[in-house]
C-alpha cells in the first residue's frame, strides 16, 4: 500500500521546484526528510528487505548516470547520443533488469552541467534513482514513463536538497 502512496512523489517534488524561490529553506528541510523517509522508513515499511539488491540498483545507476554525464559533458557528444551509447552497452552486457536501472541512471546522466557542477551530486543522483527504482518495483507498472519519472525525481530532490545549480 505504502509503495502506491509514493506515486505523488513526483508530484510533491515539482511543487518544491516551483515554490523554492518564495521559500527556499523550507523547500530543502522538506527534501532532507523526503531522503530520511525514503533511505530510512520506506524499505522497513514496504517489506523491502532485499538490501544488496537495492545497493546493486544504486551502483549500477549511479554508474550509468556517471558514464552519460561524461560522455555528454566532457567527450561532447550531447545528451541523447551519451544516453544512447550507454544504453547499448548496458544490453551486451547487463541482464534485463540492470539494463532498465541502468537507462535510468543514463536518464540521470542526461541533466545539464549547470545543474551539476559537481559530481558527487550527480552520483548520489544516481544513487537516489537507483534506491527509489527499487522501491517502486512493483508500482506504475505498464505505465511509460516511469524511468524518466524516477529519475526527474531524484535529480530535483538532490538539487533542491544540496542547492546544485538551478
Amino acid at each position: 500500500m505504502c509503495r502506491h502512496i509514493l506515486i505523488l512523489l513526483p508530484l510533491i517534488v515539482a511543487a518544491l521546484e516551483l515554490l523554492s524561490p518564495v521559500l527556499p529553506l523550507g523547500s530543502s528541510l522538506f527534501c532532507v526528510g523526503l531522503l530520511a523517509f525514503i533511505v530510512l522508513l520506506v524499505p522497513k515499511r514496504c517489506g523491502l528487505s532485499d538490501w544488496p539488491k537495492v545497493l546493486s540498483s544504486a551502483l549500477i545507476s549511479s554508474g550509468g548516470a556517471l558514464a552519460t554525464f561524461v560522455l555528454a559533458n566532457f567527450l561532447n557528444l550531447g545528451p541523447l547520443v551519451a544516453s544512447a551509447v550507454v544504453g547499448l552497452l548496458g544490453t551486451v552486457r547487463l541482464k534485463e533488469q540492470d539494463q532498465l536501472v541502468l537507462y535510468l541512471g543514463a536518464f540521470v546522466g542526461m541533466t545539464p552541467v549547470t545543474r551539476f557542477p559537481s559530481l558527487g551530486l550527480l552520483i548520489l543522483a544516481g544513487i537516489l534513482g537507483g534506491v527509489l527504482w527499487e522501491v517502486l518495483s512493483s508500482t506504475w507498472n505498464g505505465v511509460g514513463g516511469r524511468l524518466g519519472t524516477v529519475a526527474a525525481v531524484a535529480v530535483l530532490v538532490v538539487v533542491l536538497t544540496l542547492g546544485g545549480g538551478l
